[in-house]
């Protein structure tokens, strides 16, 4: 399995990604991406986790994100004051698993939310026990 790019994600929601509670990474535009990603710990220069984006959808209503509410893990009166307005857009993720070790990486100039993964990175991730039971 080839992982070419990785995906910045904060504290508590990569753990929830991670540990399979949450399936919906809520961003501010579609994504087109699909696929085997990485999933780094937003500061911490590693990647903690894979997980396979098969979807995106929104923008999500009011509605949409309360019945939904058990895949982002946002919680309702958060999201209704307004705090994640600009964040109505589901990146939908499967098949999370936490690596058995973080991969380090270099994080380039201008990375916000994806990092294009280097080859020895690429096969690090490969490698990993965790990665290798997933093909």
């Amino acid at each position: 399995m080839k992982i070419e790019k990785a995906l910045i994600i904060d504290e508590p929601w990569i753990s929830k990604i991670i540990n399979g509670t949450k399936t919906w990474e809520m961003r501010n535009s579609p994504s087109k991406q699909r696929g085997w990603i990485g999933l780094i710990r937003k500061g911490s220069g590693h990647i903690i986790g894979v997980a396979k984006a098969i979807g995106s959808d929104g923008p999500l209503s009011d509605q949409k994100m309360i019945d939904n509410m058990d895949k982002h893990h946002i919680p309702k009166d958060i999201f209704l004051v307004g705090k994640f307005s600009k964040h109505r857009h589901a990146w939908i993720m499967s098949n999370a698993v936490r690596l058995h070790r973080p991969v380090p990486y270099i994080h380039k100039s201008g990375a916000v939310k994806w990092v294009l993964l280097d080859q020895k990175v690429s096969d690090a991730l490969a490698n990993d026990e965790a990665v290798k039971a997933l093909a």
